[in-house]
């Protein structure tokens, strides 16, 4: 069931959760609320935001999609079957969706399987996938000195609004910030040779009427980069509200649908060639089916 208010003048500059939660009552606590933000079941004048702390104005109209309590899910722990790969130096994990690379309450979780595992590089919060860990300093040093040098080779799948017109191409530009929003860098291409560069190859791997499966290979390992150059093809990543306005596709994503699938890379400290394959998690496969069909990773 919709709820929709209009926010009135002694209600201008009030946060965004603390508005829901004085309309929504004692039923719902301050964490439920910004559970329901973040869940893209909020809208502001029609567009999907997705941050407790947006401040908003005089005559905004908000719109609750959804009123149902949403309870925050535990922080997981450490799940042996989403162990890609393990020897004395390196860990490499099937991140969930929803858990920050960073997250300390996760962190301690996995470092019970080993107390020294050190993160050497990054996933966003939505994006599931392959997530390497170093268990030694050298270890660390060794893979921050492989991605500095682009010797990690990684593939990501992405679920995108529309159908491309071409089956592979190159995204080859400069990434400038755009602007800082509720604590947030967007992203954007500078439109000439200044910024970050930043390079991603692709090709689409299977189409429906609306979406597109595309597999992404990003040379370079700018922040947001996919989102970004697949927004700017004009085929946003389902369920990325930040980079993506409108969509064609009519269907609710329950996160950016964007999964890292696959990392190879030569060791130097075993002088093995290292493979590691995440399968897709339940809500990208539930949305692969409805919008394409089967596919086989």
């Amino acid at each position: 069931m919709h709820k929709n208010w209009e926010v009135s003048q002694t209600e201008s500059g009030c946060k965004l959760q603390a508005f829901l939660k004085n309309k929504l009552g004692k039923n719902f606590s301050a964490r439920q609320v910004k559970k329901i933000i973040e869940s893209n079941l909020c809208q502001i004048n029609g567009r999907t935001e997705r941050f407790a702390s947006f401040l908003l104005g005089a005559g905004d109209q908000v719109a609750l999609l959804n009123t149902t309590p949403i309870c925050s899910s535990p922080i997981p722990s450490f799940e042996r079957e989403r162990l890609l790969y393990e020897d004395d130096t390196l860990f490499i994990y099937n991140k969930p969706a929803g858990i920050a690379s960073d997250s300390s309450e996760w962190l301690t979780n996995l470092r019970r399987r080993h107390p020294s595992l050190t993160l050497v590089h990054r996933l966003d919060r939505e994006t599931s996938g392959v997530l390497i860990f170093a268990k030694t300093h050298s270890a660390a040093q060794t893979m921050t000195e492989l991605f500095k040098k682009r010797l990690i080779n990684k593939e990501y799948l992405a679920l995108v609004d529309g159908v491309p017109t071409h089956l592979s191409g190159t995204i080859d530009n400069y990434l400038i910030e755009r602007h800082r929003y509720q604590g947030q860098t967007l992203w954007g291409a500078s439109g000439e040779a200044k910024g970050l560069h930043a390079i991603t190859e692709w090709r689409v791997e299977a189409k429906g009427p609306d979406a597109a499966l595309i597999r992404c290979y990003p040379k370079t390992g700018r922040t947001h980069q996919l989102r970004v150059h697949l927004s700017e093809m004009g085929h946003p990543i389902l369920g990325d509200h930040q980079y993506g306005r409108q969509f064609r596709c009519h269907y609710a994503a329950p996160r950016c649908l964007l999964h890292a699938v696959h990392i190879n890379f030569h060791y130097p400290l075993s002088e093995k060639e290292i493979d590691a394959d995440a399968p897709l998690p339940e809500d990208f496969r539930q949305a692969l089916t409805q919008l394409i069909g089967n596919f086989k990773q």
